[in-house]
């Protein structure tokens, strides 16, 4: 299956521009595993090894690339399942958490890949604020920008990945070769958490 992450264009190669602003020499679409069932069950495969090792009552995915998967997570597992906009909207009843109401519930939070944290300290405070707690966060991919430091330096939660770049890169390297990988990892080096 590892292969077939490059083949079906999971993980690109060239200059893409991040959710973050950040620029980066590779970009990782978990997205596009949607659309291939067997890599889908693949994945959710690793998250669910991932999450067998924490304690939780509902599962919340981060919008937008977190929500298939805590659905599909929340549903094998048998737990609640919602997820967190990215901001609160204005109608309705104008909350960020949606689906389950987290209020006296440990919460899991889910993302696809984390990269600065951003966008999963928002969640993990909207958790909060809607009367929560947050039994941690788990990506698939954490690209090692320093997003794992960020979100425990900054609300104290942990962060489970399935991989960290440089493992995912070191399966991969068969498949993309050694001057993609070296390229990729020079990226890297330039983060010092």
């Amino acid at each position: 299956m590892i292969q077939r992450l490059v083949e079906r264009g999971v993980v690109k190669f060239g200059r893409f521009r991040l959710s973050s602003g950040l620029e980066s020499p590779f970009y990782v679409d978990l997205r596009s595993v949607l659309g291939d069932p067997d890599l889908l069950r693949w994945v959710v495969e690793r998250y669910l090894s991932v999450l067998s090792r924490l304690e939780f009552d509902a599962v919340l995915g981060v919008a937008t690339g977190g929500i298939p998967y805590a659905s599909i997570l929340g549903y094998l597992l048998g737990r609640p399942v919602g997820y967190v906009r990215a901001e609160e909207k204005g109608y309705g009843t104008g909350r960020r958490v949606e689906g389950v109401d987290v209020a006296g519930m440990r919460a899991v939070v889910v993302d696809d890949v984390l990269t600065t944290g951003r966008s999963v300290l928002s969640a993990v405070d909207a958790v909060r604020a809607a009367g929560g707690a947050v039994a941690g966060v788990v990506v698939f991919l954490d690209r090692e920008q320093c997003g794992a430091d960020a979100v425990r330096r900054e609300a104290g939660v942990d962060v489970y990945s399935v991989y960290k770049m440089r493992e995912l890169l070191e399966e991969l390297r068969p498949y993309i070769g050694e001057e993609r990988s070296r390229s990729v990892l020079e990226y890297l080096s330039q983060w010092r958490c």
